[in-house]
């Protein structure tokens, strides 16, 4: 992520360096819905301006985080040249990083269904569709129509991005930001989906498939996980996976790479024959499009950490020691 004026502006809070820990707490209650203001029909001719969802608030003061919104004025488009991809997504100053490796995930295993959920309505306006199970499985729509204006802190968005680069100019794909602004409208603001949340409900509202979790706990060399990740792979099923608690011993070494309370996307699994052996390995992507804090990455002489994408391989073993639980959609 690229680094900011660290200037503070009077009584504007400093904005963190690195996006807000994310994965939800058993349980954890969803936000109300708040009922969305109208919006005035536009002149003929004229260009929508909708209402925006509010933006995050401070977790101490409660006041609105110093974000404004802007238009989209880099001629983006809403996919860009080379299609859906999971590395797309960059997360931003926000706790949804299951909102932003659900969709990696889908747009790396099922790219499709994220064209499919956006309409352009050719007014600057965007219908995003989302899907919705009961406990029968039976499936409904839901849409949410926003436009392309985004929460920036200074020249950049605030929230999720884009990683593509045209002319030299990074965020020019829009399409990462517009279904979280959906999804934010459709909770409520982006403060209602920003505190955590669960990856697999998700992938369900992109998709319209079922999300189940399995733990980790107990997984062996030649266990079910493994093969149901195997399988899952193999079908191009989207997959995520969560770490435990933020202050977990397994999270403070900077070695590890991996961060606790936080969702990756699993890009998939592979095998590869060592010698006599066949080793396994599970492929993640961080959403934050590197694999480390910069500081971290520093430290342990990581120079591959913003190049990769956020793309990194573990062994089994290890991915089974850092992970704790693993969704998978479909």
């Amino acid at each position: 992520m690229p680094a900011h004026d660290t200037k503070k502006k009077k009584n504007q809070k400093p904005i963190p360096q690195q996006p807000k820990p994310q994965q939800p707490k058993p349980q954890q209650p969803q936000a109300p819905v708040q009922p969305k203001p109208q919006t005035p029909a536009p002149a003929p001719g004229q260009p929508r301006d909708l209402v925006d969802p509010s933006v995050t608030r401070d977790e101490k003061t409660k006041a609105l985080d110093p974000y404004t919104y802007k238009k989209n004025d880099r001629g983006a488009k809403v996919f860009g040249p080379d299609g859906v991809k999971a590395g797309d997504v960059q997360q931003g100053y926000i706790g949804d990083c299951y909102m932003a490796s659900a969709m990696s995930a889908v747009a790396g295993s099922k790219p499709d269904a994220v064209q499919q959920a956006i309409k352009d309505n050719k007014d600057g306006t965007f219908t995003v569709r989302f899907f919705e199970l009961d406990y029968s499985g039976r499936k409904t729509a839901h849409s949410e129509t926003v436009d392309a204006d985004l929460p920036h802190y200074g020249d950049m968005p605030a929230y999720a991005k884009s990683t593509e680069k045209v002319d030299g100019k990074q965020y020019m794909e829009l399409w990462p930001s517009i279904l979280e602004k959906a999804y934010a409208q459709w909770k409520g603001s982006y403060d209602a989906m920003g505190n955590g949340g669960i990856a697999g409900d998700v992938m369900t509202a992109l998709t319209g498939e079922r999300s189940s979790q399995v733990t980790t706990a107990g997984a062996g060399e030649n266990d079910a996980l493994w093969t149901k990740m195997k399988a899952a792979s193999d079908q191009k099923k989207p997959m995520t996976a969560g770490t435990g608690g933020e202050e977990d011993p397994r999270y403070k070494d900077p070695k590890a790479g991996v961060y606790g309370w936080h969702a990756y996307t699993v890009m998939g699994v592979e095998e590869a024959k060592e010698g006599d052996k066949t080793k396994r390995y599970v492929v993640c992507r961080n959403p934050w499009a590197k694999r480390r804090r910069n500081s971290d990455a520093a430290a342990v002489g990581d120079t591959t950490n913003d190049t990769a994408g956020g793309v990194f391989k573990l062994e089994w073993a290890e991915f089974r020691r850092l992970y704790d639980n693993v969704t998978v959609n479909g």
